[in-house]
């Protein structure tokens, strides 16, 4: 038995049957690396003994009797590895378009609690003769870094390593109600009491700095609270919209090193100037105001937490959609993140960063807070106006057995009032953004990627001049 966190509980609570709190882990296989090519078979066994390096997947979520401290995951003793695999073939023409369209599909699905929350869908008769594993995975497991970690255990670096005979599995009978009640009233001090001193005077300390700021005549840090509502910041439908695709990663880091500035902060740049065109495809005017992101910061992982929970927190940054000339956007840019990055560092060495205030959210005051949310229309947002996200990735191939993957595709959620989630993983020297969005809001995805790809194309214009000029 494991204590979810306050940070692990968020992302059950904030679920609903439209609002779906998993994540995306795709895996694209080469099985011409193989002699043997592909076999489904062979896939199940190789998962079937490789599945103790992942143990959280045989966990399922129990609640605390009466809302009194937070759920725990518990080994599942009727786990069956049949229902949580399935095999498919891709709908024709099996091209890349025809996955993502597939992938919007099971996105669309309310993974069942009464099992361990995830599902894997192998996806054959693509048209270039590669296999996808979809896993769709519940991120009340685990944040982006400690996925990426959990890739690393399931995979090799090396082809052919051959899984070994796993142990046995033996779990224990669930606990009884009224244990789970004795556990919350046991534990309740430590973790909610316990807790409490730090994040008042963490919060305490964050309003020193909110006084400062404004002391220093510096505006103020964005939040949510200050998100103007915009055609993309609704409260969800039950269907998404998926997209993703691979850029060289080398177009990023050509317009960084050429421009002086991240990759993180062309990334951003991108984001803003396809915002930018979307809500004027949505008659939305974006002169109007900047937009607001809601980004997460990998945190300090305990020792042993390698691949489990969420250690992640998350900041606000401005998205300067407001900004047509792609120059100057990439300057703000650069300057939103910058203080986003400052501001983050500020309040984690005060001890009031979001992850820390969650852990003595009770389940109750989680559910309060998605209600408001969804009370409101779409105004207000945890999120702010969209997600965004950029996580490094392996930078070797990894294999399972013999196979190759070719590639690695990864994204978070969307929430009430937070309709679009851009996510950047990077892989082998691939920049793999994904786009998730309401099916209301954006029934195609593809245009607002091509919009990225133009952003990044005027970006790597502005390098070349500066090239020339030199």
């Amino acid at each position: 038995m494991k204590r979810l966190s306050g940070a692990d509980s968020f992302m059950l609570g904030m679920e609903t049957s439209k609002a779906y709190m998993h994540t995306f882990k795709v895996a694209i296989i080469d099985p011409s690396t193989d002699p043997d090519g592909w076999s489904f078979e062979r896939f199940y066994e190789e998962s079937a003994k490789r599945i103790h390096h992942v143990p959280m997947l045989r966990w399922k979520y129990l609640d605390s009797p009466l809302g009194l401290n937070h759920p725990y995951w518990v080994e599942d003793p009727d786990f069956d590895l049949h229902y949580h695999i399935r095999r498919v073939a891709c709908p024709p023409p099996g091209d890349h378009s025809a996955l993502c369209e597939f992938m919007s599909a099971v996105y669309s699905y309310q993974l069942d609690r009464d099992r361990p929350l995830w599902m894997e869908w192998i996806v054959e008769g693509l048209a270039d003769g590669k296999v996808a594993i979809v896993m769709l995975v519940h991120h009340a497991y685990v944040d982006g870094v400690g996925a990426a970690w959990l890739m690393q255990q399931f995979y090799q670096t090396q082809a052919g390593v051959k899984a070994d005979s796993p142990p046995a599995y033996h779990p224990p009978p669930l606990p009884s109600w009224l244990t789970r009640l004795g556990w919350a009233l046991r534990d309740w001090p430590e973790v909610m009491i316990g807790n409490l001193p730090k994040v008042v005077l963490g919060l305490w300390r964050k309003s020193q700095l909110e006084r400062k700021r404004k002391a220093l005549g510096l505006p103020a840090h964005p939040s949510a609270a200050q998100m103007h509502k915009t055609p993309i910041n609704v409260v969800l439908s039950a269907g998404r919209t998926f997209v993703c695709d691979s850029i060289p990663l080398e177009r990023f880091t050509s317009v960084s090193k050429g421009l002086g500035v991240t990759i993180n902060d062309v990334f951003a740049c991108c984001v803003a100037g396809a915002m930018r065109r979307l809500l004027t495809d949505l008659n939305y005017d974006p002169n109007t105001h900047p937009l607001i992101g809601g980004t997460p910061f990998a945190g300090q992982r305990p020792p042993g937490m390698e691949g489990l929970g969420n250690f992640a927190t998350l900041d606000y940054c401005w998205v300067r959609s407001d900004i047509a000339d792609p120059r100057q956007r990439l300057q703000a840019s650069h300057e939103a993140n910058a203080e986003m990055k400052q501001h983050l560092k500020e309040i984690k060495e005060a001890g009031a960063d979001l992850n820390a205030v969650m852990q003595i959210l009770p389940p109750w005051g989680i559910t309060f807070i998605r209600r408001l949310i969804h009370g409101k229309g779409g105004s207000v947002s945890f999120f702010g106006n969209l997600a965004l996200s950029n996580v490094p990735g392996p930078k070797e191939a990894l294999y399972l057995d013999h196979w190759k993957i070719a590639n690695w595709f990864s994204t978070g959620q969307i929430i009430d009032g937070t309709a679009i989630n851009i996510t950047m993983w990077s892989y082998c020297g691939r920049a793999n953004v994904c786009m998730l969005i309401d099916r209301e809001v954006l029934k195609d995805g593809w245009g607002l990627f091509r919009y990225f790809v133009d952003e990044l194309d005027a970006l790597g214009a502005l390098t070349n001049q500066k090239e020339n000029v030199a």
